[in-house]
């Protein structure tokens, strides 16, 4: 029983990883994550998930047909409470605790249930898909109702495609100016000396002395004619590019276009534009 649940908090480990790096794009910054993704993985199932595999054990020994069930429900209940410590992962300890428990019972299933029975047990092992389900989206809930908004407005020259980097913590720039409960980032457009030439050389850029604030998302962003008028801007003309610190100053990239908007390019983005935005970063001494 021991070597089962050693060889499924090793498997359920290393899957969980493995999918993390498949839905991430594979940079300098993504395999810090990764890798601390797979330390937490390590840590958590063998220190924290074979006690609570050894528990679920001992609690359902009596139970017949309700003992799958129960036994998940254990396993993504106990994951769940976790959350109040590790916040930001608790996500993480859930999807490792499904992971840790199909692997375990279905080993269990393989080597101890009869042959015409296995199907059936199996079907009883998805059941804990909906539950671990209900967890996450609790998980959700829970770290996202007390969030402040973020609530920033970014207005954007009319018709402009390219990069767009937004400095914090700038001591020598103004504060954001509000406008009702929003953030005002109005962006003014640059030319930088070592693309000219290149077609990109124009990038989009607003500096300020404010702090970046973390929050439910609820930005907003607008294309301004030379009168002021705005035209509010669709999310899948909008890519999110990672943003990062350097110095005590923090920094946000994102890419837009008018002319290329499509969920593909949501997702992506455009590969000039993340060699524009490597420049800029470069020319103002963070990359």
């Amino acid at each position: 029983m021991l070597l089962r649940k050693l060889v499924a908090a090793l498997f359920s480990s290393i899957i969980l990883s493995l999918g993390v790096l498949l839905m991430s794009s594979w940079d300098s910054e993504q395999k810090g994550f990764i890798l601390l993704v797979l330390i937490f993985a390590l840590f958590g199932n063998f220190i924290y998930g074979i006690p609570v595999s050894f528990i679920s054990e001992a609690l359902t020994k009596s139970l017949k047909k309700s003992r799958a069930f129960v036994a998940g429900f254990i396993y993504v209940f106990l994951a769940y409470i976790t959350g109040v410590v590790i916040e930001g992962l608790a996500i993480f300890s859930i999807i490792s605790a499904v992971l840790f428990y199909l692997i375990d019972e279905g080993i269990k299933v393989v080597k101890e249930t009869p042959k015409d029975s296995k199907k059936l047990h199996f079907l009883k092992l998805i059941g804990i898909i909906p539950i671990a389900a209900l967890a996450i989206w609790g998980v959700h809930v829970q770290t996202t109702s007390n969030l402040e908004e973020t609530n920033n407005i970014y207005l954007i020259p009319d018709g402009y495609e390219g990069s767009i980097v937004v400095f914090y913590n700038m001591p020598t720039e103004e504060n954001i100016v509000k406008e009702g409960e929003f953030f005002m980032i109005p962006l003014r457009v640059e030319e930088l000396p070592t693309l000219k030439g290149s077609g990109i050389e124009e990038y989009a850029i607003f500096q300020t002395s404010s702090e970046w604030r973390s929050g439910r998302v609820t930005d907003k962003y607008f294309y301004v004619d030379e009168l002021g008028n705005r035209s509010e801007i669709k999310k899948s003309c909008i890519h999110y590019g990672p943003g990062s610190s350097s110095m005590g100053m923090k920094y946000e990239v994102f890419q837009i276009t008018n002319s290329s908007c499509s969920e593909d390019f949501q997702w992506s983005g455009k590969e000039r534009y993340d060699a524009q935005t490597r420049e800029v970063l470069r020319y103002w001494g963070y990359y």
